[in-house]
């Protein structure tokens, strides 16, 4: 059985009929027991390799155990890349039906980075409302998407926008630095003094990459 998002409706999981195989176990509850009524083995194609049962449904079960969940975060945290994750957990939990795949890993810490960012944001923002009770002429922007998470936030100071209004002949803007924990890009909005010195004309940090991100 399985929940069918778009209508809340309950429907049931129909085996396929494309190889013809006519493989199954019949299992039934009776009087609060298990109760085999058919079993019939004999497949009508090769079975699946090895490599390929991560693929399967039932697969995906440890997947969802919240102590392989913590064990994501964990890893990932001191900065093991979503593959090297997979490796570390199917090697260290090996027999007890963990075998991962790198897209259940990158779609863990996706919805974890969601769920972060939208705790993070608010905290972000009542820290830049207080910076701004100090300093007026501090500004800051943010942008959420269609779930109210944050995506990305501009920010500078007044001395940072007094610089800016001195020293903007030239403005470099990198994205190439990333927090580690977020993953998003860290964009400082730099110049030169008249001691060619660099200095900082606002911060930023952005959801991607993309050119609308940076308009």
């Amino acid at each position: 059985m399985k929940d069918n998002k778009e209508s809340d409706k309950v429907v049931k999981r129909h085996r396929s009929v494309r190889e013809g195989c006519q493989a199954k176990m019949d299992i039934s509850l009776i009087d609060e027991k298990w109760h085999m009524r058919a079993f019939e083995d004999d497949h009508s194609h090769e079975l699946t390799s090895p490599p390929r049962r991560l693929m399967h449904r039932s697969y995906n079960r440890f997947f969802k155990n919240e102590a392989c969940k913590i064990l994501i975060d964990d890893l990932s945290k001191i900065g093991m890349k979503p593959a090297g994750v997979r490796r570390a957990i199917n090697v260290t939990c090996k027999g007890t039906n963990a075998a991962l795949t790198t897209n259940q890993v990158v779609s863990h810490l996706r919805k974890q980075r969601g769920n972060n960012i939208g705790k993070e944001g608010v905290l972000v923002a009542e820290y830049f409302q207080k910076k701004r009770s100090e300093d007026p002429n501090f500004q800051f922007a943010m942008e959420l998407d269609i779930n109210g998470n944050l995506r990305s936030m501009f920010w500078a100071d007044s001395w940072a926008r007094e610089a800016y209004l001195k020293f903007n002949d030239v403005i470099v803007f990198d994205v190439t630095y990333r927090t580690i924990r977020f993953k998003m890009p860290f964009a400082p909005f730099t110049g030169v003094n008249h001691h060619r010195q660099s200095t900082l004309f606002g911060c930023a940090l952005l959801a991607d990459e993309k050119e609308d991100t940076f308009t």
